[in-house]
């Protein structure tokens, strides 16, 4: 029984301990596979993970030790498995990875927020850019725009950013504590 008391307190520790390694690990990986296109948010940069593999999980479901889990969503690099990484998002995927200036790993969405100061650009933003208004707040200044895929999105950055009266246009994304497992 002493041993016992003495023992599994030590096998815990060790257990943690290459818990944390794993978990580095994972994190380094969609660290070096983040090579696709840069976004601000903020004073924060984020820089999209072109290979990433982002999925609903369960809450109680016992995560793949080379995935990271940003809130609600699993996110992996296909790097993980086979070494090669991408340079550009795969062209219809309506969610996505991001690393951001510090490593906190984020999922992009594909929707856009535009930020305006009247409420009539959102529309031509719209148009402009090929995505769907989703929602806009004259009251608030802003809108969301969606798009098929995040690829697009991204794409539509510049375009919508080059119209008068546009203030600021973002990915929206959803951050999370990011639980390594």
């Amino acid at each position: 029984m002493k041993i016992a008391m003495f023992v599994y307190p030590l096998l815990l520790a060790m257990t943690a301990s290459a818990h944390a390694q794993s978990d580095d690990a994972a994190r380094k990986q969609l660290q070096q596979a983040a090579t696709g296109p840069t976004f601000r948010i903020g004073y924060s940069e984020f820089r999209l993970v072109p290979d990433s593999v982002v999925s609903r999980t369960q809450a109680k479901k016992t995560a793949d030790a080379r995935e990271v889990r940003v809130g609600a969503y699993a996110v992996q690099s296909k790097a993980a498995k086979t070494g090669a990484v991408a340079k550009t998002a795969a062209p219809k995927t309506k969610l996505a990875a991001a690393m951001s200036d510090d490593g906190r790993p984020v999922v992009v969405t594909s929707t856009l927020e535009v930020y305006h100061s009247n409420v009539a650009v959102l529309q031509d933003a719209a148009r402009v850019s090929g995505g769907t208004l989703v929602y806009s707040s004259k009251a608030g200044g802003n809108g969301r725009i969606e798009f098929d895929s995040v690829a697009a999105a991204m794409a539509a950055i510049p375009k919508i950013q080059a119209l008068a009266g546009v203030k600021e246009v973002s990915p929206e994304i959803i951050q999370g504590e990011d639980q390594m497992n």
